[in-house]
């Protein structure tokens, strides 16, 4: 039976099984529903581990495994290996829910204002809107599955990867086209409200 993940004002279904030698066989809804909705179309995915290899970029490395144009849109999946002392600045996702399942290591993650250590086994969602970063929580690398809903954003790290074959975080150029590549992404990723006083 496929567990149901609810979120406010729609209802998806997603099932993965994971295998050694078959990276993720997943069924997708081809997009978001309203609640009471039944999938029009489903459609099998099977990725297999050779067909999503690792790509280095400025964070660690990562693997887009389920682009957003298999899903219709609907999401994307990127596994994330984050190494230290790489943390995220405090971020907003304004129209992309986000969610980590942590493969291994341990994830740092400060999420309105509450901090949390989360293991391996460890899941987490961030709804849209929702103030966040993240890291390694122990100086060691930490490995993440990544689901961004609705799909589109995995751009951004893929622009990340460009940026990483062309000059490294240390560069004197690093941050200003960083920030070129996050303009590029507004409706996807913004800095964190100023805090209240």
């Amino acid at each position: 039976m496929s567990p149901q993940i609810e979120h406010p004002m729609r209802l998806q279904n997603f099932r993965c099984a994971y295998g050694a030698s078959l990276l993720a066989v997943c069924l997708v809804t081809a997009s978001p529903m309203a609640a009471g909705q039944t999938p029009a179309s489903v459609e099998p995915l099977a990725i297999a581990a050779d067909d999503a290899p690792a790509l280095p970029y400025d964070a660690g490395a990562l693997r887009l495994l389920v682009p957003s144009a298999r899903t219709g849109g609907a999401y994307a999946l990127v596994e994330l290996i984050e190494q230290p002392p790489y943390r995220t600045p405090a971020h907003v996702h304004p129209q992309l829910d986000e969610s980590f399942y942590v493969l291994e290591g341990a994830l740092a993650l400060e999420m309105d204002g509450i901090a949390y250590r989360l293991p391996a086994g460890s899941y987490v969602d961030i709804p849209r809107g929702t103030v966040h970063s993240q890291g390694s929580a122990d100086g060691q690398p930490v490995r993440l599955l990544t689901r961004l809903s609705p799909g589109g954003f995995e751009q951004f790290f893929l622009d990340r990867v460009e940026l990483a074959r062309s000059i490294g975080r240390d560069h004197h150029d690093f941050q200003q086209r960083m920030m070129e590549i996050v303009r590029r992404y507004p409706q996807w990723l913004g800095p964190a409200p100023p805090a209240e006083e």
